[in-house]
């Protein structure tokens, strides 16, 4: 039987734990590593002599080994987002001194969907630290003046890189991936919501101001109240539904004088869930330490209630030992509405 003490852990059904999501932090070493001096910009002739459709673009780097390993991370990313090559996010932004700089991260959206289970995404408060790597290109030449001009008229543009300098390539990878979606702004006009965003502090502009970002909106008291019943019902069913057909009707009944009863329905299924716990003889003793929602509710997800169930005795369910795990509930709702 496990020795883990639960009397001090609580949990709201109704609130999305904090998960951290921990981006590659290795690319953007690699890419320094590697070396690059510049872009290489590859057209093919449109409808007219005028107009150049883009059809590859190249970061001319010198050194092979950590070039390779850059495209390879790439890669990685793009293999776990349905082999989508818009998995990696490319900004391009002009500077007030002729040149531009081009910002190379995950593309959020797809970095969400391949980091949390599928089951989890509308469970979790999800926290990103990603890496956002900037080249910096002096001079808005013609090249890249036409491939601003004219991506969006390509089927798909090749993203790889070649080994050499402005007067030869001494070789072009193998490895590429196919990129549709660009982004172009001016240093002054990136948006909050770009990946982008962190240019200002890089720079060291001073306008630069990190808690005049957005914030997200908080969740109101209904809506967590709505999805804790809701999970309570999907996660317990059985338990939730005992509860509901009056047992420990009487303690129910008394302590709705001070509580909601969906409070003190959460306070049961949370002391039951412990006592099943604690009859597990591997579970990890660090099991209520930091983080502990997010392994709760791991073992929710992949444990169905079923009628062979533990249950302690119905004189386990002392009004005190309640009181206790409704105001670890409530401690827990309060410390994550702060957050």
């Amino acid at each position: 039987m496990s020795k883990n003490n639960f009397t001090k852990i609580g949990f709201d059904y109704g609130v999305k734990p904090f998960f951290i999501l921990l981006g590659d932090m290795e690319f953007s070493d690699l890419f320094k590593k590697a070396d690059c001096r510049g872009v290489v910009y590859i057209f093919r002739q449109g409808e007219n002599e005028e107009e150049m459709i883009p059809v590859q673009m190249a970061f001319m780097f010198q050194n092979e080994e950590p070039a390779e390993k850059f495209m390879d991370n790439l890669l990685g990313w793009i293999s776990k987002s349905n082999d989508e090559g818009d998995a990696v996010s490319m900004e391009f932004i002009e500077n007030n001194e002729g040149g531009y700089t081009i910002a190379i991260s995950p593309e959020i959206d797809r970095f969400h969907n391949r980091m949390i289970p599928k089951n989890l995404r509308n469970r979790v408060t999800p926290i990103f630290m990603v890496q956002t790597h900037f080249k910096k290109i002096d001079t808005l030449g013609q090249n890249y003046l036409n491939f601003k001009a004219n991506y969006s008229k390509a089927d798909g543009i090749a993203i790889g890189y070649v080994i050499g300098n402005a007067n030869k390539i001494i070789k072009q990878s193998k490895k590429y991936f196919i990129k549709k979606d660009f982004h172009f702004c001016k240093q002054d006009d990136i948006s909050n919501n770009s990946t982008a965003m962190t240019y200002k502090a890089v720079k060291g502009k001073s306008s630069f101001d990190p808690s005049k970002l957005p914030k997200p909106p908080k969740e109101s008291i209904e809506k967590i109240t709505e999805r804790r019943v809701s999970e309570m019902k999907s996660l317990l069913p059985l338990t939730y539904n005992k509860l509901n057909n009056l047992w420990l009707g009487d303690i129910q009944k008394k302590l709705s004088e001070t509580y909601d009863f969906e409070i003190i329905k959460q306070a049961i299924c949370n002391l039951t869930i412990f006592e099943r716990l604690k009859q597990m003889d591997n579970l990890s003793p660090d099991f209520t330490k930091e983080g502990y929602p997010n392994r709760i509710q791991e073992y929710l997800l992949g444990t169905y209630e079923s009628f062979d169930s533990y249950y302690p005795s119905d004189d386990f369910y002392t009004e005190e030992l309640i009181v206790n795990q409704v105001k670890n509930d409530q401690r827990e709702l309060e410390n994550y509405l702060k957050k």
